[in-house]
């Protein structure tokens, strides 16, 4: 602890010396106020930074003869010996640390308290962000978050000069007092340090400077802003009280300082020349008073530690092909049900049964690599009543044995869920135990899996946020830590995860998996090549038939309906769904016998899909229009509402109506059959007949048809100039443009301008407050 304690005063030092020698008097003070503050957090971090070094020592091969020392003969001390001190000053000097933290940790709760009591216990006036409190006693204004502090005399007869207030108002703007927190919360904790309080006297300083400059910049005149000061401060240099010790106050310390500081002008070079001297210290500091550990690493005769994802380096092993395993294992489940399915077998590319599960639906296998750089494998995984699941493995230039889990779920042939797989890599144990313990989490990445895929309808997206998590999607997925989690493509582009849609699409992915510790990016994506120029060229209508047996014919392509949803999102995919919406014609062909329901799934995936026209040719092609399944859903909402009220008890609304006739006309056969039924709304009452004009029996006065009394007419308002001297009278204040004027110039503003924008407010106990201006004048509720 203490050599941390000298380490970093050593660099508080260092720090502080070369603000002080070529930082203070220069007018670059906003860099100034980032400097003090990050100079202290790095003095702090510097000393705590540890670089370790390896050092690879050559194994011993043989047994080292260490002699050991047993039963040393002890020489006892003569009786008359000098005794040791025992005394410790370690809980003396512990105790008077604390005893310092509790003194300045009660003075800083004070100051805060005393803070608060006077803003709760004064009048306050609000102006904008900023709140003025209005003290009794007469001290110098100071500043704190939004509160200035002011005397209250001073305020109300107008003698504290605009420069002042400005200054303060800078002080509040810029937040200052979250520096001065800070230094202070730091004081309490290194009360001992003295390097601390000339931190804070040249942070407050700073935070003259940079309020002077605000005031300057203003005004543009600094030699009547010194004046300014000079006098004000002289004024109240007999004033006895202080401003608490955590605010921005102005005080007559530093004057000539700040005023030498008022007068400098940095120039963009000198700035750029005095920043990069701030290198060669810091890199001075971290050389001299960082830690660097040693640490000698010996490798075991006949013994090679091998990453289970090393760097991909893409380079061949000395002895040709390196030998290289996969062990697999994994549950094969019922993607609906997600119960286990025993007997599914598992296939290589060629046929040949690899494995087959238990009556839990586990199973493990090995699958040999003998090529070198990436792995390609894949598998295929049979179940009788079940569509076959073929797996294909794209992963990147791993080494040694690589044990990873894959639980897949098959789905029924008649089934419409989806088929499920999820990859948990680096599993060091493969037994079912382990397996099943790891499918708790899977599992709920299984019930997730329905949201992915709806997410990804419509789309191309790679990277996407679902509920709270964040993920990268092909056929199948990957949960990512984090938005900015890095991402290797092609083995050559590292970006962050949430870029990903920017730079490729989802259908170009042809393999996709985490990398382990010791790599620059957490995975790796494989893509095709994308050529979005000559994809840009090309819009590709939809055509396809459907037979009576309700098989596809999908751009001449024979698919199954299933993978309709699939097929779509190859084509066209560099286009979006709104502009697939504007551009794409699609054309379904139907035979005579052609299941209607087969034509309604069709239907209602090429609308998912996004097109522009869907033209059904055939006998059936008039009933083929159909509603969106959002505007069924619409539909169904308001129909079942009103079904449900007392026909003789209705409460209408036109545009539900309207709404209803207009998504029914819509709706093919089909969906009328499945909807709710059309609410059998009553007749409208009729029309009221109008009633007889009574006939006059005076001569009708066109202005006054009914004769009524005339009330009188209002009296005419007050003239802007009456009601400023009418103000005046009762001892109101004015401010015209933000800036407080006297009675008399407020008068003699109104006379010059007819235009002007007047804000009269009057309260119980307090002055009438007049607002002129020549902008519009917003008031606060």
């Amino acid at each position: 602890m203490l050599v941390l304690l000298l380490k970093s005063t050593a660099c508080l030092t260092a720090f502080l010396a070369f603000y002080k020698l070529v930082l203070e008097r220069e007018s670059i003070h906003h860099f100034k106020r980032f400097y003090l503050v990050a100079a202290i957090i790095a003095s702090f971090l510097i000393p705590n930074m540890v670089f370790t070094e390896y050092i690879e020592a050559l194994p011993s091969t043989e047994m080292e003869n260490i002699p050991i020392l047993t039963d040393l003969p002890t020489t006892q001390a003569p009786q008359n010996a000098v005794q040791e001190e025992n005394f410790s000053w370690g809980p003396v000097l512990w105790s008077i640390y604390g005893l310092g933290v509790l003194g300045f940790g009660f003075r800083f709760i004070g100051h805060l308290a005393q803070i608060w009591s006077r803003i709760r216990k004064n009048p306050k006036h609000k102006d904008n962000f900023i709140t003025r409190v209005l003290l009794k006693q007469p001290m110098p204004p100071h500043t704190f978050f939004r509160f200035i502090f002011l005397n209250q005399k001073q305020f109300e007869n107008k003698s504290i000069p605009q420069e002042v207030l400005l200054h303060e108002e800078t002080h509040a703007k810029q937040k200052h007092s979250l520096d001065i927190l800070f230094i202070e919360l730091l004081q309490v904790v290194l009360w001992f340090n003295p390097l601390i309080y000339l931190f804070k006297s040249s942070i407050k300083l700073n935070h003259e400077f940079l309020a002077d400059s605000a005031v300057i910049q203003k005004n543009n005149d600094h030699s009547h802003y010194q004046n300014t000061i000079l006098s004000y401060l002289s004024h109240d240099g007999h004033i006895t009280h202080q401003s608490t010790g955590i605010a921005n106050a102005i005080t007559y310390s530093s004057i000539k300082k700040r005023f030498t500081v008022m007068k400098t002008k940095t120039t963009k070079k000198s700035f750029v020349l005095k920043s990069f001297l701030l290198l060669p210290l810091t890199a001075l500091l971290l050389f001299g008073f960082s830690e660097t550990k040693t640490i000698t690493r010996t490798t075991p005769v006949g013994f090679t530690e091998t990453s289970l994802y090393p760097e991909n380096k893409s380079i061949e092993t000395t002895d040709g092909i390196s030998t290289r395993t996969i062990q697999l294992a994994g549950l094969i489940l019922d993607s609906e049900t997600l119960l286990p399915l025993e007997k599914a077998l598992i296939t290589d590319s060629k046929g040949s049964t690899l494995a087959k599960t238990d009556n839990n639906g586990y199973y493990n296998v090995e699958i040999p690599v003998s090529n070198s750089g990436e792995i390609f494998f894949n598998f295929n995984v049979l179940k009788e009543g079940y569509l076959s699941s073929t797996q294909i493995q794209h992963w990147g230039n791993l080494q040694g044995e690589i044990s990873s889990a894959i639980y897949i779920g098959l789905r029924q042939e008649e089934s419409s869920a989806r088929q499920l797989s999820s990859l948990v890599p680096n599993l060091k144990n493969l037994d079912y135990k382990t397996i099943f313990t790891n499918y708790t989490e899977v599992k709920k990445d299984f019930v997730l899996a329905q949201k992915i895929e709806a997410s990804k309808k419509g789309n191309q997206n790679v990277f996407m946020q679902i509920d709270k998590g964040f993920y990268i999607l092909s056929d199948s997925w990957i949960r990512l830590d984090s938005k900015r989690d890095l991402v290797l493509i092609n083995d050559e582009t590292i970006v962050p995860a949430n870029t990903l849609n920017s730079i490729i699409k989802r259908n170009q992915i042809i393999g996709m998996t985490p990398l382990g510790p010791g790599n620059k990016a957490n995975y790796v994506i494989y893509t095709t090549k994308w050529d979005q120029n000559e994809a840009n060229k090309t819009v590709n209508p939809i055509e396809i038939h459907i037979n009576k047996k309700g098989n596809l014919l999908f751009q001449n392509k024979s698919i199954l309906l299933e993978d309709l949803e699939d097929e779509l999102s190859k084509i066209n995919n560099h286009l979006s769904f709104e502009q697939r919406k504007k551009v794409i014609r699609s054309i379904v062909q139907v035979e005579a016998k052609t299941s209607k329901k087969v034509i309604s799934k069709v239907d209602k995936i090429l609308t998912e899909y996004g097109t522009a026209t869907i033209n059904v040719l055939g006998p059936k092609q008039a009933n083929q229009q159909s509603a969106s399944r959002e505007e069924m859903k619409e539909y169904n909402t308001l129909a079942k509402k009103y079904n449900a009220m007392d026909r003789n008890n209705m409460t209408i609304k036109k545009k539900d109506v309207m709404r209803l006739k207009e998504i029914y006309e819509k709706m093919s056969q089909k969906q009328r059959d499945d909807a709710e039924p059309f609410p059998d709304f009553p007749a409208p009452p009729p029309a009221p007949k109008s009633p007889k004009a009574p006939k006059a029996t005076k001569p009708v006065n066109e202005a006054n048809p009914k004769n009524l009394p005339v009330p009188p007419a209002p009296p005419a308002p007050p003239k802007p100039i009456e009601h400023v001297k009418e103000m005046a009278e009762k001892g109101a204040s004015f401010t015209y443009n933000g800036k407080a004027i006297s009675a008399k110039e407020a008068v003699e503003v109104v006379q010059k301008n007819q235009h002007i924008n007047i804000d009269a407010r009057e309260a119980h106990g307090a002055r009438p407050v007049v607002k002129l201006s020549t902008d519009p004048i917003v008031i606060d509720n």
